[in-house]
C-alpha cells in the first residue's frame, strides 16, 4: 500500500520536480564501505555501485524493459548515476529527474495559490507510465517549511491527493531511500548530531542483514496477528489501549515481493517495521511525546488525548498551535487514529540525548493520525501525521513485545 503523506514535506511533489516516495521491504547482504573522516566517530559512505545494485535488483526487483524513474537533489547525483547504470544493466530504461529544494521552496512562497493547489500535470503523466520509482530523499533541511504559513502548505496537501490516487490506481513498484531523510549537514544540525555519526548510523541501518530483520519482524508480526488487545505505556505518562482489527499485519522487510506487481508496492530504506491499523473506535487513552515535530517546528512535551479513536485534545509546552492549525485547515478523517508501527531493524538505534527518531529503529513505537493507506487504514483525508514514542512498553494481550524501548520477544 502507498505511504503517501507519511511526512508533510512529501506534498512538495506537486510543485513539479519530485515524485511521491512509495513501501514494504530490507536489503540483502552488505556492500563494502569507504571510510569518511569527520567530526565524532568515523562515518561510512557506501560503495555506490554495490548499493545501487542491491536497490535495483533486490529492493525494486527491476526487470528487463521496465521504465524506471530516479529522483534526487543535486547532492545525490553520484548515487543516482550508479542506480541508472545498474538499471541499464538489467535491460531496463532509467529516467533521471533532478529535484531542486531551492526551486520547490520559491514556488511555494511565490507562485499563485491556485497554482500551488494544483497537481502538476507532468507528474501525473509520468506516474502513469513508469514501472518503477526510485526516490532519494531530497529533504536537505527539516526546518525548511517552518517559515511558510500553514495556509500555503495545506494547499499542497490537497493537490498531492490527486497524485496519490493516480499512483494507487496502477501497479507501481517504488523504493524510497530515507526513512524519512538521508543524512545532510542541516539534518545533523537540526537534531544536534555530528554528521559523521548520523551518516554511519544511517548506512549501517540501510545495510542491515535481511535475515536479522526477518527474524525480529516475524516475531512481532506473529504477536500482533495472534493477539487482540494492545496497550502502550511509558514512564512519561503514555497509556493508550485499543483492539486490533481484521486488517492484515504489514511487515517492511526491505524487498518488493511482487514483480511484476499487480498492485502498488512500496519500499522504505532503512527497512524493518511491523505495522497495522487497529479498530479505530476502540482507541482510548493518552499519548505523551517528549519531542515531536511538524514541518520543521519542534513540539515539546506533546500530550494527545484520544476518545473512541478521535484526537480530542492537544497540549504542548511549545508549538501546539501549529498542529492545531494544520488540523483545522484539513478535511475528512484528519483527527482519527490511523496506525501503530514497531521498529525491528537491529542495526538501527536511538541516539542518546538526541530527538532523532526513525520508524525502523529497533524497539521504536510510532503511531499516526489521519490517512495511512500503506498501513491499511480506512481513514480518508489529505492530512497525516506521525508521532514517535521512545522508551515505550507495548503489550499484546498482556504479554510485552516491547519493554521500555527494547524488543522483548
Amino acid at each position: 500500500m502507498l505511504r503517501t503523506q507519511r511526512f508533510l514535506v512529501v506534498a512538495l511533489c506537486v510543485l513539479g520536480l519530485a515524485v511521491l516516495g512509495l513501501g514494504q521491504t530490507s536489503m540483502l547482504g552488505a556492500p563494502t564501505t569507504k571510510p569518511v573522516r569527520g567530526a565524532g566517530r568515523p562515518a561510512a559512505t557506501p560503495d555506490f555501485p554495490t548499493i545501487a545494485r542491491l536497490i535495483v535488483e533486490e529492493s525494486a526487483q527491476v526487470k528487463e524493459n521496465d521504465s524506471v524513474l530516479i529522483t534526487g537533489d543535486p547532492s545525490k547525483i553520484p548515487l543516482m548515476e550508479a542506480i541508472a547504470v545498474a538499471v541499464a544493466k538489467r535491460g531496463a530504461f532509467p529516467h533521471m529527474v533532478l529535484e531542486s529544494p531551492v526551486v520547490q521552496k520559491r514556488i511555494l512562497a511565490e507562485a499563485p495559490s491556485q497554482y500551488v493547489a494544483t497537481a502538476n500535470p507532468m507528474t501525473l503523466v509520468e506516474m502513469k507510465t513508469v514501472d518503477v520509482s526510485i526516490g532519494l530523499s531530497s529533504l536537505q533541511d527539516p526546518a525548511s517549511l517552518a517559515a511558510f504559513p500553514e495556509e500555503r502548505v495545506a494547499l499542497t496537501r490537497k493537490a498531492s491527493e490527486e497524485i496519490a490516487e493516480s499512483i494507487s490506481a496502477r501497479p507501481l513498484r517504488a523504493v524510497n531511500l530515507g526513512n524519512p531523510v538521508m543524512p545532510t549537514e542541516a539534518v545533523a544540525r537540526f537534531y544536534g548530531i555530528p554528521l559523521a555519526e548520523l551518516e554511519a548510523r544511517f548506512w549501517e541501518a540501510v545495510l542491515a542483514p535481511h535475515a536479522q530483520i526477518e527474524e525480529k519482524g516475524a516475531r512481532v508480526k506473529n504477536a500482533f496477528a495472534s493477539g487482540r488487545e494492545v496497550r502502550i505505556r511509558t514512564m512519561a505518562g503514555t497509556d493508550l489501549k485499543f483492539r486490533l482489527s481484521d486488517i492484515p499485519i504489514g511487515f517492511s522487510d526491505g524487498q518488493i515481493h511482487e514483480a511484476p506487481a499487480v498492485r502498488p508496492q512500496q519500499v522504505w530504506l532503512p527497512a524493518g517495521e511491523v505495522y497495522t491499523a487497529p479498530d479505530v473506535a476502540s482507541v482510548n487513552g493518552t499519548v505523551v511525546v517528549p519531542a515531536a515535530e511538524y514541518r520543521g517546528l519542534k513540539i515539546r512535551n506533546l500530550r494527545l488525548s484520544f476518545e473512541n479513536g478521535r484526537l480530542t485534545r492537544i497540549e504542548a509546552a511549545q508549538n501546539a498551535e501549529a498542529l492545531k492549525d494544520a488540523l483545522a485547515r484539513s478535511s475528512g478523517d484528519k483527527d482519527l487514529f490511523s496506525f501503530i508501527d514497531v521498529g525491528v531493524n537491529p542495526k538501527s538505534r536511538t541516539i542518546r540525548d538526541a530527538d532523532y527518531f526513525t520508524f525502523e529503529m529497533s524497539g521504536m513505537v510510532s503511531i499516526g493520525i489521519g490517512q495511512a493507506p500503506w498501513a491499511g487504514s480506512p481513514n480518508r483525508s489529505e492530512f497525516s501525521q506521525q508521532f514517535f514514542i521512545p522508551n515505550a512498553t507495548v503489550e499484546v494481550d498482556g504479554k510485552p513485545i516491547v519493554r521500555e524501548g527494547s524488543l522483548s520477544i
